[in-house]
């Protein structure tokens, strides 16, 4: 019994300290890379990944334990016939003690993991009511963990969901925030633009007003426009006609 109790209090403690490095890191990748640096000490499996579902309804792997080739982190899943797009999508978690002698194979008829994998166990990142990926682990042994061993995975997925989500709301927060001042940038520049073209139009410097005209064009044009001289503007308007305008506005 007091075996029992430590292991527990083992468990509980560890998984706090998952919670606690996952939770710490502001952006996805370093999220991933906790993960299964906090699991490898704590749990014995051969290889292990996480798979998120992208803005098209693909599983796509986002980690890997140990790294994946390229083409296999490129690699498009979907969620038909697959063992991860059944996690996914009953948000239940699979267990497969022993792929060999349960012949466990997809749709197609191809074996739902790597060669020389006996063991399986596939959990739901569930964050905001809904599954966004999962947590995939494998194992050379046949029956590699104990119930008490998933469970703890279990719960595990959910401290790197809510991580994870977190992790994507700083990403678009800081987004938010460059794009904002990018804008603010680009409207005091506007301003300053302003206020040099009515200085030359009151001036009568027409060379000038162009200029600082062509340059308030060109600071809200679409990057692919081309840029027009100024000596192409000096033709079709004249000074009065453009301070005109400006101070219309």
């Amino acid at each position: 019994c007091d075996g029992v109790v430590t292991r527990r209090s083992d468990d509980a403690e560890w998984l706090s300290r998952l919670a606690r490095q996952v939770t710490a890191r502001h952006d996805v990748d370093s999220v991933l890379s906790e993960v299964f640096r906090g699991l490898r000490p704590h749990l014995q499996f051969g290889g292990g990944s996480i798979q998120l579902l992208d803005d098209e309804g693909w599983i796509r792997m986002a980690a890997a334990d140990p790294v994946a080739p390229p083409h296999a982190m490129a690699q498009r899943i979907p969620l038909g016939g697959s063992i991860g797009g059944r996690v996914i999508l009953t948000e239940q978690p699979v267990y497969l003690p022993d792929i060999v002698a349960d012949r466990a194979v997809d749709a197609d008829g191809n074996a739902v993991v790597s060669d020389g994998v006996r063991s399986y166990f596939g959990v739901p990142l569930v964050a905001e009511g809904r599954a966004i990926g999962l947590l995939q682990l494998d194992s050379p042994v046949p029956d590699a963990w104990s119930t008490e061993q998933r469970r703890l995975v279990v719960a595990a997925a959910t401290v790197v969901a809510a991580a994870i989500q977190s992790a994507r709301a700083h990403a678009s927060a800081d987004a938010a925030r460059a794009r904002a001042d990018q804008l603010e940038l680009r409207l005091r520049e506007a301003r300053a633009y302003a206020l040099a073209a009515v200085a030359a139009a009151r001036r009568g410097e027409r060379l000038d007003l162009d200029r600082q005209l062509l340059r308030l064009e060109n600071l809200f044009a679409p990057e692919d426009v081309a840029l027009r001289m100024p000596q192409q503007r000096s033709e079709t308007l004249s000074v009065p006609d453009v301070t005109s305008r400006i101070f219309s506005r």
